[in-house]
């Protein structure tokens, strides 16, 4: 027999490490919602206001998390009932009234009681009799066209979003809806179950309350083109982050089990993440006796296998906020639901031991079998240190970005970085907002210099000047390395001592010996001279991180076309390790100046960096750093070794989509 409160423990810490202490679930959220705040402001100016939402915002971060943005125009305002028409000003709104009568539960039809000025919700109305009603298949075709005639990545349908994939990164479904700030009539019980059961807390209940609901495109049924379903992803959110990390953890121990062990199975891939949700939200509403802590979370975990088993043998999943609405209706019928529960009751048997069958849980669990005595324990400190947790806010914060396409853009982003200063923010949402402020200041100064570039404005003097000031401001806020695009900015206005100056500077700080470059640090040293400091603090002195080329813009000449060939592919960046990018600017300003043997010195130096363990330049990112060494090499004249590090660059991971462009380099090389 086995320990199970111990092989709780085990797992416990196991999924800590795949999924996340409590402090890095708190601080991940914390970063997002930052990001969320400022972003939603200049969405609403251009028409659409917006949330995140999907695993990511729930504060997973696994390989196959998902990235979903709903969307939605703030002037359309759906209410629950007529009499709620009075608390809007028409025309300023356009009202929409949910009809649900002779629907399926958790659906309803939207009729449009006073006219809407936005073209992609008039081009889906229909008329039925004296009436106007959105059709939601309309609304998904005219979503998905638009995403197609815009530079999206290319989408395919997916329910009721559009779905495309950016880079290596997860699914991001999108989704154009409505929302309503009311509480649908028929979700009403669930606020007196939710007082009975003291699950989820009543300032939860509260705030999910405030919040209201949406509306997205999809029927019961895909011929039903009037019908849309009641989306409560925002209220699910707001619960998901109320759980005790027991809790959250075991919803992620689920997700594992389905995706490794019961979807992994010919044609039994019915069920998905959100009936799994559903059911930990059930499990945790039902049974108040059951305890959440680590030592019982195998139980809490085979407690929700149990209920999934039961759901399935009746074909009944009620959904959370209305139970009326069976989610297996659908899905879950038939032989579908026949070999789905004689495969879940095969693994039943099995008892615990069935989890063994997961990738991800299998290692750890083998562990704990086979080494019975050792001692696991589960306190946060013990299982990520200082150190790892501020390598990964690092991480976190690098993902972040704020897209500057105008001058009212940079004006809006301010004053809400501004009003978000004066709120009480945790340390890790004050490092996010100024990784943030960084990243706008830099974006508004790159978006000037292209408009003075496009001939755009006349006092081109004034703009210098500003781009300027701004690229210093941002250096200020964000990561030490930083200070290598102000090098990239006055080099290509040809102030070659200028450049080499601030090159000196980042040269002299990337070689401290605590610095932190994705997950390479030393420890000791790092501690050290970090201990003592704040978050903010940290990434300005100690964080390196790789450069972000946006093309929109130029930034140097010498990788216009690299930049130009990537967004041809769907690229919209390209991404280079800090100390390429330092030493190909070294390189480039020593021969600008002529001054031959610190040039040459420079390139061997990026020779030497290029043949490094893989410490300093990661392998995706090798395809990138060969083709700068070749452009510096023929730049200088060598054009032998040039065109040898153009094709060890066609050998690489094609991470950038860059082959087309070294293959134009190495067609103009004069040999």
């Amino acid at each position: 027999m086995y320990h199970i409160p111990r092989l709780s423990e085990v797992i416990y810490v196991g999924l800590c490490y795949e999924v996340g202490t409590p402090t890095e679930v708190r601080m991940r959220r914390g970063v997002t919602e930052i990001m969320e705040a400022v972003k939603r402001p200049v969405y609403i100016m251009r028409g659409l206001d917006r949330i995140m939402s999907g695993s990511q915002r729930e504060g997973f971060k696994l390989r196959t998390s998902d990235f979903d943005l709903m969307l939605w125009p703030p002037d359309h305002k759906v209410i629950c009932d007529p009499s709620q028409i009075s608390l809007y000003r028409i025309p300023q709104h356009t009202v929409i009234l949910m009809e649900c009568d002779d629907l399926p539960p958790g659906f309803t039809r939207l009729k449009l009681m006073s006219q809407s000025n936005d073209t992609v919700t008039n081009s889906s109305c229909v008329v039925m009799g004296n009436n106007i009603y959105i059709s939601s298949t309309l609304l998904r075709d005219n979503n998905l066209r638009f995403l197609k005639t815009s530079n999206f990545p290319p989408a395919v349908p997916h329910g009721p979003c559009s779905t495309f994939i950016v880079l290596q990164h997860a699914e991001t479904d999108y989704a154009l809806c409505f929302q309503s700030h009311h509480w649908p009539t028929s979700a009403l019980p669930w606020i007196q179950r939710c007082r009975e059961r003291g699950w989820p807390d009543q300032n939860v209940v509260s705030d999910i309350l405030s919040g209201g609901f949406h509306v997205v495109p999809i029927g019961s049924k895909p011929e039903n083109e009037l019908e849309w379903r009641i989306s409560f992803s925002q209220a699910e959110k707001k619960i998901v982050h109320s759980m005790n990390h027991c809790q959250f953890l075991c919803y992620g121990l689920f997700k594992f089990f389905l995706k490794e062990v019961i979807n992994c199975q010919p044609n039994t891939s019915v069920l998905c993440s959100y009936f799994i949700k559903t059911i930990v939200f059930w499990v945790i509403q039902k049974n108040t006796s059951l305890s959440w802590t680590p030592d019982n979370l195998l139980l809490c975990f085979w407690e929700s296998f149990k209920l999934l088993i039961y759901m399935v043998y009746t074909g009944e999943c009620p959904n959370f906020f209305i139970p009326q609405n069976n989610m297996f209706r659908v899905k879950v019928t038939g032989s579908v639901q026949t070999s789905l529960f004689s495969q879940l009751y095969d693994l039943y048997c099995k008892g615990i031991s069935c989890l063994l069958l997961s990738e991800t849980i299998r290692p750890c669990l083998s562990i704990a079998i086979l080494n019975r005595t050792s001692r696991i324990p589960t306190h946060e400190n013990s299982i990520l240190s200082t150190t790892q947790l501020d390598i990964s806010l690092f991480r976190e914060l690098y993902a972040l970005n704020q897209e500057v396409k105008s001058t009212e853009d940079f004006a809006v982003y301010m004053r809400q970085i501004e009003s978000l200063i004066r709120k009480r923010l945790t340390s890790y949402e004050t490092v996010s907002l100024q990784c943030i402020t960084s990243n706008v200041l830099r974006n508004i100064a790159m978006y000037l210099e292209r408009l003075m570039y496009q001939n755009e404005t006349r006092n081109k003097v004034f703009y210098k000047v500003k781009v300027y000031t701004l690229l210093k401001q941002s250096c200020k806020f964000g990561s030490l390395s930083d200070i290598l695009y102000l090098a990239m900015y006055v080099y290509r206005k040809r102030s070659y001592d200028d450049s080499l100056s601030c090159l000196h500077k980042a040269h002299d700080r990337m070689s401290l010996p605590y610095i932190v470059y994705d997950v390479h640090v030393n420890v000791e040293m790092y501690r050290h001279y970090m201990e003592r400091n704040t978050p903010g603090t940290k990434m300005r002195r100690a964080v390196v991180r790789d450069i972000k080329l946006y093309c929109l813009y130029t930034y140097i000449d010498e990788l216009a076309l690299e930049q130009k060939i990537s967004k041809n592919h769907g690229i919209p960046l390209l991404q280079i390790p800090p100390l390429v990018m330092l030493h190909m600017l070294f390189i480039l300003n020593h021969h600008r100046l002529g001054d031959t043997v610190r040039s040459q010195q420079s390139l061997r130096d990026l020779q030497t960096l290029l043949y490094d363990d893989g410490d300093y330049v990661p392998n995706p990112l090798r395809d990138i750093s060969l083709q700068m060494l070749g452009i510096c090499q023929q730049i200088c004249g060598d054009y032998m070794e040039s065109l040898q590090s153009y094709r060890y660059s066609l050998q690489q991971i094609p991470t950038q989509k860059l082959q087309e462009a070294t293959l134009f380099r190495i067609n103009t090389i004069p040999i």
